[in-house]
This record gives C-alpha cells, sequence and structure tokens, in this order.
C-alpha cells in the first residue's frame, strides 16, 4: 500500500514534517527555507536551527532538501510548492543522532 506525502503551497512556517526530505519547487520568484530542530532538551545543541542563515532557493529551479522527522520547515516567500519525500526512519536517525 502507498501512502500520499503531504503537499503545501506559497510560504509556510513551523511546520512539522513526516519524512526525512523535502522537495521545494519554484515558480517565477526564489524562496528561502529554514529548518527548526524539534528536540534540543536532549541534543545539547545551542542553535534551534539546523542551517546558520535561510537557504535561498532559486526562482525556477527544483530542490531536495534535508529537513528532518519531526522537525519543524519554515519557507518564505510565495509561488512555490513543497512535498516530503523519502522515508521516515533515515530523518529519524538523524535526529537522534544529534
Amino acid at each position: 500500500m502507498s501512502s500520499q506525502a503531504n503537499v503545501y503551497s506559497g510560504a509556510i512556517a513551523n511546520v512539522v514534517w513526516y519524512t526525512d526530505k523535502a522537495r521545494i519547487d519554484t515558480s517565477t520568484n526564489s524562496v528561502t527555507y529554514q529548518v527548526n530542530i524539534a528536540n534540543l532538551a536532549n541534543a545539547g545543541v545551542t542553535a534551534n536551527t539546523i542551517y546558520s542563515n535561510a537557504v535561498v532557493v532559486p526562482a525556477n529551479n527544483r530542490m531536495t532538501v534535508f529537513v528532518g522527522v519531526g522537525n519543524f520547515l519554515t519557507i518564505v516567500g510565495g509561488n512555490s510548492t513543497v512535498q516530503e519525500v523519502g522515508t521516515a526512519s533515515s530523518g529519524s536517525a538523524s535526529i537522534q543522532a544529534l
């Protein structure tokens, strides 16, 4: 049985992610994305984001990026689509390693 991946259009803020990766498709304008770490209490991490700065996805482009299961994805900018891709297990292992 196949499962349906969540798909979002336009800007999103702190959406819980259920797979290890996201595929971001842009149209006529660029967007930026950032990933907030879900469980900082056990990780001993001082920053609350995976990337030190928001990452730009250029206009008319497709990018597959690491998010990690249970982390929160934010996309700033419009005219884009983002879809959950990958598996839940590999993302869980990466987050637990923090």
